[in-house]
């Protein structure tokens, strides 16, 4: 099924990587080891990112770059979101990598599957009025089904299947009306209440949620809310919660994956104030300290910053810069921390409130879909997140003394 799809993998990826080298520029040169460095978090190989990856962001005019004889890269730059919309620019790099009418025919897939669920007929027939034929649509839908994108459940009263996706409309073969309808009438009514209550305060503790865990389990398998977990070492996590509603209104971030860094950086932002280890710089007041790092760039020093902030890290969010007096973390995307911030006023008080002491930090993160899904994330792979993150920041050390070779 990846051979299939493979041309929308490589976008996805070469996205993914384009999005993490995004803002570095503005203070430090992107130089060989902070792209190889990046690509890796984007699992993109080095045979993949000078054959492919490297080309076709170019060639889209997504960045510009050299390199020097023995294929090492001299300087880049990037422009990522500039001449057009993140979304316009994957289109420019999907094109770049020549997608086969399959390829195309799979994301119409993808698309009726968001849109609303229908009878297999019914979300065949959609793609086939866009330009495809029978058989292109029958192999698009078994391969958004193989990839666990569109599902499929049983309807007796259609007597046929409902094609529809799983991120957006739930994934226990049924509908969230069919799904309210059929609670009793005390849980319908404690399942909206929680939905206010999670769309009133986003990024709230699942602890603080007023509603029975199977109720909060349903809520969340349905799609009612979004669950984002920061895992720690030892294994256990903190599990923040999220209204599906607030991507709808808002229009701060323009794409899912915006979304996920936002909830990504106040997740960790809250874990640091409430789980943090005590005399290594826990955070007090996270909306005061959220609203420094986007005034002043960077905030520190501490020493919890050294060891908290690893998986927006790799994501591209932030660096973290080491010091003699401590490390001090340096915000990259100034819009995610921008559009997290409100989120984190409305849960906290500015005094700040935290008395919870733990020596855990965060060593991963459970996106919305993938705790729905009952993902797993292997703890052996944290070991090797540390150390490369340690040599990323090597990197930035080394990059920052540097002349920028475009100069």
């Amino acid at each position: 099924m990846r051979a299939q799809i493979e041309v929308l993998l490589i976008t996805g990826r070469a996205m993914d990587l384009a999005a993490r080298l995004r803002g570095h520029q503005d203070f430090v040169p992107l130089t060989h080891e902070l792209v190889v460095g990046y690509a890796r978090y984007a699992s993109i190989g080095a045979l993949e990112l000078f054959n492919t990856v490297l080309p076709a962001l170019k060639n889209a005019n997504l960045i510009d770059y050299r390199v020097d004889p023995g294929g090492r890269v001299l300087g880049l730059n990037e422009y990522v979101g500039v001449s057009a919309t993140l979304t316009e620019q994957t289109i420019q790099v999907l094109n770049v990598l020549k997608p086969t009418r399959s390829d195309l025919a799979f994301l119409h897939s993808v698309e009726v599957g968001a849109i609303a669920p229908l009878a297999e007929s019914q979300h065949l027939q959609e793609i086939v009025k866009r330009g495809f034929t029978d058989i292109e649509v029958a192999e698009a839908l078994r391969l958004t089904r193989a990839a666990k994108i569109n599902r499929t459940t049983s309807s007796a009263e259609l007597n046929e299947d409902v094609v529809y996706s799983p991120y957006v409309w739930g994934t226990k073969q049924i509908s969230l009306a069919k799904f309210l309808k059929g609670l009793p009438a005390n849980e319908r009514d404690a399942l909206l209440s929680m939905s206010e209550q999670v769309l009133s305060t986003p990024g709230l503790h699942m602890s603080k949620l007023s509603a029975p865990a199977g109720i909060i389990r349903s809520a969340q398998n349905v799609g009612l809310i979004q669950a984002a977990s920061v895992k720690a070492a030892t294994g256990t996590s903190s599990t923040y919660v999220f209204s599906p509603l607030l991507e709808a209104d808002d229009d701060l971030c323009t794409t899912t994956e915006a979304f996920h860094l936002r909830k990504l950086f106040v997740a960790h932002i809250l874990f640091g104030h409430e789980k943090a280890m005590a005399g290594r710089g826990r955070i007090n007041s996270p909306a005061v300290l959220v609203d420094r790092l986007i005034s002043r760039g960077r905030v520190g020093p501490a020493t919890n910053i050294g060891t908290d902030y690893h998986l927006l890290e790799a994501a591209g969010v932030v660096t973290v810069e080491p010091q003699a007096d401590g490390p001090f973390l340096r915000l990259v995307k100034p819009e995610i921390a921008k559009s997290g911030l409100e989120w984190i006023k409305r849960i906290t008080d500015p005094a700040g409130d935290a008395n919870v002491s733990l020596s855990q930090r965060p060593t991963g993160f459970v996106k919305p879909e993938d705790s729905r899904l009952a993902a797993g994330e292997d703890p052996a792979s944290q070991e090797i997140l540390a150390a490369s993150i340690n040599e990323l920041r090597k990197e930035m050390q080394r990059a920052a003394r540097r002349d920028d070779p475009w100069s």
